[in-house]
């Protein structure tokens, strides 16, 4: 067991430094993450069998590996790391790692692209970052990309490991079993910096703190009773904050275990929680839409405890597809620079279509544009306050302050409460399309647009109008094999949507454009509009 945690002492309060420490004492060799593909690594742990990785692994693994980067590649308390991976536990092994010895953890999408990663990369000054074989061929490919780097590791085995990296095993040797002393961090200073998906410009790094990471998140397992006996089914990316927060932090809390999948793939998910007879998968409402595309009544699934969504408002009508299948659908909502955990549906009293109630300790109002407060009911902003509440924006303080001007964290989400205090989302302030003097809320109308028997997903933006100042535009991608014309949709629309938030254009494109997390990026759509009404004006 940790020899240096004692009931009581000042390294027993708990922080993301020694929460690993925590979760070797509580849950010792039982298994915690399952791997698709098998690695071994000499140095990290007598139990690593290739795909699976215990507590007491992922404990002696965060002692070897924040022993050797401090002492061989000089991290020290303070310094950013960043890291480009997949679903792997090797992002929870660094993590835990950095932690120990205060050094800040930065993951990144992994999907981003060298001249993407330079701009995110130069921002929050990384030294060191840790990346795998098949994304640096394919995002980055050459070094001199990105000069700011002074130390590159490689994951997977070392016969894979190219000149000029450390490998795992490299790094590693002689630390099989040394144990690090978890640092003493100010639990309010920051320890991770995540980026914002960018969708309404140029990402900002979030600073969260200790603090906020385990907040939110040890409040909702003990709100949910999620404990050592839950099985998840991980394909949310853990460089997000919902996946990272949940399936890393969560995990090592409340002793959970679950297989990780590299990337989402609909029907290997529906397989695996049956395989596994898992109770908990997370996802996005994107993710449950693919779901529900692959006949999933044809596969067991009645070990399922609970559904959870975040990240963007889930139909009605497809949350009640999913609880048919067995389990509960657990709706909430955050974001990024709230850790990301506002509120959450409690399992013994949930509203289908509301985003839950604020987790205990986050406070949360509903602010008009002229800064005062609207009563239930009414549709404002969300604005918050608590311990989730992130630092700041890492080195913009003018983007800080606008965020936090009258003292409360401004979301740019729109909703309202009701009587009783749940949530309900209406829609992103910048999504809100001003037609005509009304304010159409897209996320209402593409509920409806869901509908529409042959429609896969939707995304409603405003288009420019020389006299209504904006309209919408409806983006359909239809289901695999449909057919449709854009006439056809547009009078099925005007028939069941009113007339002043109905679409006033429909285009039938093959796919949307996305973010990691499968959220639209109506960015793009808004851009290829502009540019539309530019050229043509």
């Amino acid at each position: 067991m940790p020899a240096r945690w004692k009931e009581g002492s000042m390294l027993s309060r708990l922080t993301v430094a020694n929460l690993v420490d925590r979760a070797y004492r509580k849950f010792g060799e039982k298994i915690f993450a399952i791997r698709e593909h098998p690695v071994i690594y000499r140095n990290l742990g007598a139990g690593n069998t290739g795909n699976t990785l215990s507590f007491k692994d992922a404990y002696q693994s965060a002692n070897a590996v924040a022993g050797a980067m401090r002492d061989k590649l000089g991290v020290k308390k303070g310094d950013r790391v960043a890291l480009a991976l997949t679903n792997v536990p090797e992002m929870g092994m660094f993590f835990t790692a950095c932690a120990r010895i205060g050094a800040m953890t930065v993951p990144f999408n992994y999907m981003l692209k060298a001249e993407e990663l330079t701009g995110c990369v130069s921002d929050c000054g990384a030294k060191v970052l840790i990346t795998e074989p098949e994304l640096y061929n394919m995002n980055i490919a050459q070094k001199e990309r990105l000069p700011q780097i002074e130390h590159w590791i490689m994951t997977g085995k070392q016969e894979d490991v190219p000149e000029g990296f450390w490998s795992i095993d490299e790094l590693t040797d002689g630390y099989t079993d040394v144990e690090i002393a978890p640092a003493e961090i100010n639990p309010d200073e920051p320890i991770a910096i995540f980026y914002t998906s960018g969708t309404t410009g140029f990402p900002k790094g979030a600073m969260l703190t200790s603090r906020n990471l385990l907040s939110t998140v040890t409040l909702s397992a003990r709100m949910l009773r999620l404990g050592k006996k839950d099985f998840g089914v991980m394909a949310l990316p853990l460089a997000h904050i919902f996946g990272f927060t949940t399936g890393i932090v969560g995990g090592f809390y409340s002793g959970a275990s679950g297989y990780l999948m590299r990337f989402f793939d609909p029907e290997k998910v529906l397989r695996m929680i049956e395989k596994y007879r898992a109770t908990i998968f997370l996802g996005v409402p994107a993710m449950y839409n693919m779901l529900l595309q692959c006949n999933p009544e044809k596969y067991d699934l009645s070990s399922m405890r609970y559904w959870f969504s975040g990240a963007d408002a889930m139909p009605v009508e497809q949350i009640k597809a999913i609880e048919s299948l067995g389990g509960k659908f657990i709706e909430g909502y955050g974001l990024v620079e709230t850790s990301p955990i506002i509120s959450v549906n409690p399992y013994f009293l949930r509203r289908p279509g509301s985003v839950g109630i604020p987790v205990p300790g986050v406070k949360v109002r509903v602010m008009g544009e002229d800064g005062r407060f609207k009563k239930r009911g009414e549709v404002g902003e969300f604005v918050i306050r608590g311990p989730n509440v992130m630092k700041g924006y890492w080195g913009d303080e003018e983007r800080t302050r606008e965020a936090f001007k009258g003292g409360w964290f401004h979301t740019g989400d729109i909703g309202y409460r009701d009587r009783l205090g749940f949530l309900y989302f209406v829609d992103r302030e910048k999504d809100v399309v001003k037609a005509g003097g009304y304010s159409v809320f897209s996320r209402e109308v593409e509920e409806e647009i869901l509908a529409h028997p042959k429609i896969f997903e939707v995304a409603v933006v405003g288009r420019t109008h020389p006299t209504k100042g904006e309209v919408p535009v409806a983006f359909v991608q239809l289901k695999e094999g449909e057919e449709a014309k854009p006439e056809e949709i547009l009078e099925w629309c005007r028939k069941r949507i009113a007339a002043y938030k109905a679409p006033r254009e429909i285009r039938i494109v093959d796919e949307l454009p996305l973010t990691m997390t499968m959220k639209v990026l109506k960015r793009d759509l808004r851009k290829q509009l502009e540019k539309e009404y530019a050229e043509g004006s």
